[in-house]
């Protein structure tokens, strides 16, 4: 029997500060440790993933230091994003081949889970041929990058619960410009909040991630023509030991 997925909540944490603990869980699982996710909260932040470049920023360095937003390159797949107050961030540290995961079929769980917690709160969110990620008629939902070294994922997934759409207008978010981005707030969920999500959040993820089910759900080919919004990874098997891989949009 495969142990349970320990859960650790970190507030409003800094990126580096939430990236730090990352790292340690990502180092006590590789150690024969508990797999673990992490939920967490950012102040205003622009991480620039594998493939993103400081042309994805659309405003000055010195615009973002005025109005308080940090801007972090980050080794998880994909281009740019945002993450802000009012946006629920999770980082699975799980070992892949341990609970049955390719990168493709973990990739497909965090966007199912995005989908039941978007359920949860009364909307209908999908999966959409544009690339991963999730998003409802009005725009994207949430985003998905992750990283998998030595067979254990880092990073993960981000839900915009009441964050800052206009943030999104200083970025190409995902690698395209005017690409339209909601919440559920946006949705018109009333009340709504990243504390009120918390307990959905957690039972979801302990069971999406414990094993890999198989999904009887359409999702978009992992080699289809996508925009350049798409940075995606083939289906395949768990990485082994000392081989890296990325996912991310």
């Amino acid at each position: 029997m495969r142990a349970p997925i320990a859960w650790r909540w970190l507030g409003r944490r800094a990126y580096e500060s939430a990236l730090a603990v990352q790292e340690a869980c990502w180092r006590a699982r590789c150690a024969g440790g508990q797999d673990t996710c992490i939920a967490v909260e950012h102040p205003p932040t622009i991480t620039l993933g594998k493939r993103a470049t400081r042309s994805e920023l659309r405003v000055s360095d010195a615009l973002l230091a005025a109005r308080g937003i940090a801007c972090v390159a980050s080794e998880r797949g994909g281009w740019a994003t945002y993450h802000g107050p009012g946006q629920l961030v999770l980082y699975p540290i799980v070992a892949l081949a341990a609970r049955g995961f390719g990168v493709a079929s973990f990739v497909c769980t965090l966007e199912q889970i995005m989908i039941e917690l978007a359920a949860e709160a009364g909307v209908v969110a999908r999966r959409d041929p544009r690339g991963h990620g999730v998003w409802t008629e009005h725009g994207k939902l949430g985003a998905v990058g992750i990283r998998v070294r030595d067979g254990v994922s880092l990073h993960g997934l981000a839900l915009n619960v009441t964050t800052d759409l206009d943030a999104f207008a200083l970025i190409r978010p995902c690698g395209v410009t005017g690409l339209p981005v909601t919440s559920l707030a946006a949705e018109g969920v009333r009340p709504v909040s990243v504390a009120r999500l918390l307990p959905a959040a957690e039972a979801i993820a302990r069971r999406a991630l414990a094993a890999a089910p198989p999904f009887g759900v359409e999702a978009p080919p992992l080699d289809a023509d996508l925009p350049r919004s798409a940075s995606l990874v083939r289906s395949q098997p768990a990485p082994r030991a000392g081989s890296m891989a990325e996912a991310g949009i």
